[in-house]
């Protein structure tokens, strides 16, 4: 009997990480038009346990949050231009924020060792920005919407989303063109 609940966790398991995170679309890539609202107002925690807020927004015009799975091969692939990006315009009211889709369980339990292999693998990548175990609001409102990974959402200094959500990996130069459109986007709205 407890083989038996351990195999129909272990399926369910697998159905949840494949149906919210579709790994491998590559560069391919597309946008998806649904809009969220749960980064205008959440709390969460980093990988380090560490409390978050919609706090972490105010100081930037712009935040990229990428939504990764530590399992991911093209999210990993796109880590090291991520963190490049990161570097390259903090100083431009520009930040990033990574999610971890796969750091907690069906039940929104902190899977512990998913963490470590989280920081783990944003250490070796180079992708030193804030990364975020999705646990709250993130969770339970978030991401049942997120149909793979990685998926990018863009969001303005108050939490509000910038545009549609960009679903696949891309390469570096790809993603400053989308950074560059974004920031004009958000500096339009202000002015």
């Amino acid at each position: 009997m407890k083989m038996n609940r351990k195999w129909m966790a272990a399926a369910g398991m697998a159905a949840l990480f494949g149906a919210l995170t579709a790994c491998g679309q590559g560069e391919s890539g597309g946008e998806s038009s649904r809009q969220v609202t749960v980064f205008e107002d959440f709390t969460a925690q980093d990988l380090d346990g560490n409390p978050v807020d919609e706090s972490i927004f105010a100081d930037c015009d712009v935040t990229m949050i990428n939504l990764w799975g530590t399992f991911c091969g093209p999210c990993l692939q796109e880590m090291p231009d991520l963190g490049e990006i990161s570097d390259e315009y903090a100083d431009k009211g520009f930040q990033i924020v990574g999610i971890c889709t796969d750091a907690v369980n069906l039940d929104g339990e902190i899977l512990e060792d998913v963490v470590e292999t989280a920081k783990a693998d944003a250490q070796e990548t180079g992708a030193d920005y804030l990364h975020i175990v999705p646990v709250g609001e993130i969770f339970t409102d978030l991401l049942p919407r997120v149909t793979g990974v990685p998926t990018t959402i863009f969001v303005d200094s108050k939490g509000q989303q910038i545009g549609l959500a960009d679903i696949g990996a891309k390469d570096k130069d790809a993603w400053i063109q989308v950074i560059e459109e974004k920031l004009a986007q958000a500096g339009q709205e202000e002015g």
